[in-house]
């Protein structure tokens, strides 16, 4: 069995508790206009350009069958997604790497054993693995597999989803998942849709069947400038998980603008494209009063 990953994060310390190491999977339901790895919203291995690695010699655009590829001698290649059809000549001419694929089809064996080179690491610091991407269990089989295969092993599983997956992959994951992160970023349905491209029927729901499971599960909430950080959201968002059948933790993610870049070399536009910096501390602490108020655990 294979999977489509596009990264192996060792030493990761921001996705769960202790030091893990995190695995990106390609492919998600969702389609986030300010997603902070777009690199991972599409399934397919994806050609990507490195500006910082060009030398801006023209090799690559000789080579390109498709004419996809232009060069500005000042900003570097351009690539045409309409006209790319990812063959991949561009990456054989190009002598540094700058253009390169992200993505690769890797088996399942390989991965258990990449990440098992850190077992000392995971057994000292409370750490393991985590699945995530992209929507990690969008690719159900490969993901259940890999945690199945650490579990067996004895190393701790987490996975980062949006939960807008199958209830039975949930429900399969639950048996080999100690720790779920679950993101809830816009509560009315309509302006899910529009921003995301899915309403959060489905989002809820698992939510909710979660949270009456006996897992382990911390909510995130992204903030967004225009999209998820109004207070009529917020509070939507605020009450819905104080209706749960328990009360979970609630984790406030601070804008980061640095995937504005990757949006720009896949061709896609960055709609939080006036939002240059993170909320200020005033601000957080704004946003984290109305989740307190309502009784909330706030990390």
């Amino acid at each position: 069995m294979n999977a489509v990953i596009f990264d192996i994060k060792r030493f990761a310390v921001h996705d769960g508790p202790g030091i893990r190491s995190s695995v990106f999977l390609k492919g998600c339901p969702l389609n986030c206009k300010w997603c902070h790895n777009p690199e991972g919203i599409s399934g397919a291995i994806q050609l990507w350009y490195f500006k910082g690695r060009c030398l801006k010699c023209g090799d690559c655009v000789k080579v390109c069958p498709e004419g996809a590829l232009s060069l500005d001698k000042k900003t570097g290649i351009s690539i045409d997604r309409n006209l790319c059809t990812d063959c991949g000549a561009c990456t054989k001419a190009c002598p540094t790497g700058a253009l390169t694929f992200i993505g690769s089809e890797v088996s399942i064996d390989t991965v258990v054993e990449e990440l098992l080179l850190d077992r000392v690491f995971y057994e000292e610091s409370g750490g393991g693995i985590t699945l995530t991407g992209g929507e990690p269990l969008a690719q159900g089989k490969a993901a259940l597999e890999i945690l199945r295969r650490m579990k067996k092993e004895g190393i701790a599983t987490a996975v980062e989803t949006s939960l807008q997956i199958p209830p039975e992959t949930l429900k399969a994951a639950t048996e080999v998942t100690d720790f779920f992160m679950c993101d809830l970023k816009i509560m009315d349905p309509e302006r899910h849709k529009k921003a995301i491209g899915r309403n959060n029927i489905r989002i809820l729901e698992n939510l909710k069947w979660l949270a009456a499971s006996e897992a382990q599960i911390l909510v995130r909430v992204p903030l967004i400038p225009g999209f998820t950080d109004s207070r009529e959201n917020l509070n939507g968002i605020a009450e819905f998980l104080d209706s749960l059948e328990r009360a979970l933790p609630v984790e406030l993610m601070n804008f980061n603008p640095l995937a504005k870049e990757k949006f720009r070399v896949l061709g896609r536009p960055y709609e939080p494209a006036g939002a240059d910096s993170p909320y200020s501390p005033e601000d957080m602490d704004e946003f984290r009063d109305i989740f307190l108020s309502m009784g909330l655990e706030v990390k």
